[in-house]
């Protein structure tokens, strides 16, 4: 669906107020993103910066100097999320909530994440400066631990959403520390033990739109600046493990090889094809990101393997039909080849839909503005998957340069950025109006 830029008449339950545009101040941006970009700086273009580590403090208190410069009230909650607050007319409304990450991938990028906690912080920023009113208060997040570099993925916002507790963090291992994940947390100034406290009541959060690069190639090749997300697909991830036999890659003729390797390069190939069928129906997507072949020797015959699997799809029928058919593949594999092999499923999250009111809320937004949109899926996992589980939740796409993420090749353009924050600010002074429905 795309749009042409014109204006709309307020929806129902939409604020018939009439509300200021908002600029970005693009300089302003540009300095900021310079500036959090030389910390735990990766070669000339990328970070690598994981939670729980010196560089991230050292950026976080960064951002929080920059929200406390624009007004806003900040604290640190016991394990390391980051809050800036905008008080409303009325105190005691829900929030309007927005924000993401502050750490990257080792190697990531300079925008996955702080795209979003820069934008935010820009959008706030121009409420402020112009003085805009708004019934309910507004929040910026610097979410902490959204990558799974940290030992664990979206850690800041599941523990606000009260998914993950001190077991997990004791029983993960902490990448960069080799620790526990609960000792890195302390080790970072953090109180573990109060990780219940840091539990979002149910009513504290309105709404929640968070701004992120789209980490894929749709806004950039169709030379739109927004993307309006109306899914987020799920995900289902694991791994697939064949035993066969160990022998001499010389002595032992191809026809009698129980061979484990290339059991599991078949069905990486095939179970490949079938994600590109389903790809069509529910943006299927099936990534093998690890191999290993045991014992690992030139001259041997693999008589382990193991692969991981990492499969997203807008909806659970969809995550189904990709398992239901890898799952053929596997027992057709092990009878033709000899081999012994079985899939393991370690984790699943369902598709998250985006309130259509948030949708309608920034396509109002960016209609205002001029900033042509188009409705996109977001195939990554974000914070807002887990926000959800307290509010309607949405969220702004701005373009990837030829789609590339998790790389320090990673690109967004200034101008982009700054589309992104105007439609954001735009988003959040409707949704802060208390006749404005979520």
């Amino acid at each position: 669906m795309v749009s042409s830029a014109h204006r709309r008449k307020p929806a129902a339950g939409h604020s018939p107020r009439r509300l200021p545009v908002i600029r970005a101040n693009r300089a302003r941006m540009r300095r900021e993103f310079d500036a959090q970009a030389r910390i735990g700086r990766y070669g000339k273009t990328g970070l690598a910066r994981a939670a729980f580590t010196p560089e991230y403090n050292e950026v976080r208190s960064l951002v929080a100097g920059w929200m406390a410069k624009a007004g806003l009230r900040t604290r640190v909650d016991a394990v390391g999320n980051l809050f800036g607050r905008k008080a409303g007319t009325w105190r005691d409304r829900p929030v309007v909530m927005t924000g993401s990450h502050l750490d990257t991938q080792r190697p990531g990028g300079r925008f996955d994440g702080i795209a979003g906690v820069l934008a935010g912080l820009e959008a706030v920023r121009g409420i402020v400066e112009t003085d805009a009113r708004h019934d309910h208060p507004i929040e910026v997040v610097a979410f902490i631990g959204e990558e799974s570099s940290c030992g664990l993925n979206c850690f800041g916002s599941r523990v606000l959403v009260g998914r993950l507790g001190v077991d997990a963090m004791r029983a993960a291992v902490h990448p960069p520390s080799g620790r526990s994940v609960y000792q890195a947390v302390r080790d970072a100034g953090g109180n573990p033990s109060l990780t219940r406290q840091c539990i979002l009541p149910r009513g504290y959060v309105k709404a929640f739109v968070e701004l992120h690069i789209e980490q894929g190639p749709v806004l950039d090749s169709k030379g739109f600046p927004i993307g309006v997300v109306d899914v987020i697909a799920g995900r289902r991830w694991g791994e697939i493990v064949f035993d066969g036999v160990t022998a001499h890659s010389g002595g032992q003729p191809m026809a009698l090889r129980k061979d484990a390797g290339m059991a599991a390069a078949e069905l990486m190939v095939e179970a490949e094809a079938v994600a590109r069928r389903e790809s069509g129906r529910s943006r299927a997507t099936l990534t093998f990101g690890e191999i290993a072949f045991t014992p690992g020797w030139i001259s041997i015959i693999p008589g382990h393997a193991r692969v991981s699997f990492d499969l997203r799809a807008t909806s659970d029928a969809g995550l189904d039909r990709v398992v239901k058919g890898i799952e053929r593949l596997l027992l057709r594999i092990r009878r033709e080849r000899g081999v012994t092999g079985r899939l393991v499923i370690k984790g699943t999250i369902s598709p998250v839909l985006a309130s259509p009111g948030i949708c309608r809320t920034i396509r109002e937004a960016a209609d205002a503005l001029g900033h042509r949109w188009v409705t996109v899926a977001s195939g990554g996992l974000h914070d807002a998957c887990q926000l959800a589980a307290l509010a309607p939740v949405g969220m702004v796409f701005v373009p990837s340069v030829r789609g590339l993420s998790h790389t320090p090749a990673e690109l967004t353009s200034m101008a982009d950025l700054a589309r992104g924050a105007e439609t954001l600010a735009g988003s959040l002074l409707r949704l802060s109006q208390s006749e404005v429905r979520a």
